[in-house]
């Protein structure tokens, strides 16, 4: 309550870059210091054995994950584990530095619950953030994402050495590499979800190279389902371990947006995140899982504010689950609300653990 009627209402006056750009400078500072993270635990940590999970060969102490896109050049991994949640993301991470689109390029939809982002993956580069990460201890685990870099210059074979650039030097850091090949935000950014043989050749030339990692995919909220079986069948062939559904939308015109038009016409392009994507992101988990035989983990990804919004995506195929829009319109305390709030519901369904949720609602059709 704290967050939602004094916090919020402040952070909201101010550009959302400006609070963004605040909070991973603020998050990186006081993780040098102990007694913040003390605090920081003992008031936002929860821990049950129920919500524990096994994937990829990695332990997770729940399954809520904080989604790539907040920490995009890997500054808080030594902060965010004590806010509670399960494992986190940082990136998305290119071969070379990039600045970003032009400013403005953050906007809230508050009617909507709602961002519009088109931050064109703004990112320090792949070296320089791997030579940063690549000593550090992580109490839980994390995942890399790599996407191609924004230019317009690199695309088919050049976009595929671009990902492999990276991809080899996170090889052996963090737990999982995430390959996004689902940016709204960038020219070709969405090539490789939407042609089989361009993925497929991605692919190939990622299955070359070595790594400790186990590898994952995230996928657009806008493909048909030829395109999703093509990249399930892709999946199995090289070895993808896990999908992550889903990114972000452009379709705006499908969400019916509360915004009012004038205004979000006037903040331009961008790819809408939270609450107004959450059916669709729910409806393509509910059919990979089906397509996929519950075979291919899922991560699911898109909407999430509550224990009711995680829940459903476990039910509908999801193994673990990713937020942060809902952090920013719900503030930390949302990881211990959810994650109490889905032992409650497993309780209330007589679920002993997350292995008989997962992918239950889809169980019984």
């Amino acid at each position: 309550m704290i967050y939602e009627n004094l916090i919020r209402p402040i952070l909201f006056k101010f550009d959302a870059e400006i609070i963004h750009d605040f909070t991973i400078n603020f998050g990186n500072k006081i993780s040098n210091y102990s007694f913040a993270k003390l605090f920081i635990k003992n008031v936002y940590y929860y821990e049950n054995e129920k919500l524990n999970i096994d994937l990829f060969n990695i332990h997770f102490k729940n399954p809520l994950g904080l989604a790539a896109g907040l920490d995009k050049n890997a500054l808080l991994t030594q902060i965010i584990p004590y806010f509670g949640f399960g494992f986190m993301e940082v990136g998305s991470i290119t071969a070379n530095k990039y600045l970003g689109n032009p400013k403005p390029r953050l906007f809230r939809l508050i009617k909507d619950q709602a961002l519009l982002v088109r931050y064109g993956l703004k990112n320090d580069g792949a070296l320089k953030i791997s030579r940063y990460l690549k000593n550090k201890r992580f109490l839980i685990p994390l995942g890399i994402s790599i996407a191609k870099t924004n230019d317009k210059k690199i695309i088919k074979e050049k976009a595929i050495k671009d990902y492999c650039a990276s991809f080899k030097l996170f090889s052996n850091i963090g737990d999982y590499t995430t390959i996004n090949i689902s940016c709204p935000n960038t020219p070709d950014g969405t090539t490789f979800c939407q042609d089989s043989l361009a993925l497929e050749k991605l692919l190939k030339n990622i299955n070359k190279l070595e790594t400790k990692n186990p590898t994952l995919l995230k996928i657009s909220p806008e493909i048909n389902r030829e395109q999703l079986i093509k990249i399930i069948k892709l999946s199995k062939k090289y070895k993808i371990k896990g999908l992550i559904i889903s990114n972000l939308t452009k379709n705006k015109d499908k969400l019916k947006l509360k915004t009012n038009k004038e205004i979000l016409n006037s903040y331009g392009d961008g790819g809408i995140s939270g609450k107004p994507i959450q059916k669709i992101s729910n409806k393509l988990i509910k059919e990979t899982y089906i397509l996929s035989k519950g075979k291919i983990p899922i991560i699911g990804c898109g909407g999430i504010f509550n224990a009711k919004d995680a829940y459903e995506k476990i039910k509908l195929g999801s193994s673990l689950l990713q937020l942060l829009t809902g952090l920013i319109y719900e503030g930390p305390m949302i990881i211990k609300n959810i994650n109490k709030g889905l032992v409650s519901l497993m309780e209330k369904d007589k679920f002993e653990n997350l292995n008989e949720v997962i992918g239950y609602n889809v169980k019984r059709i």
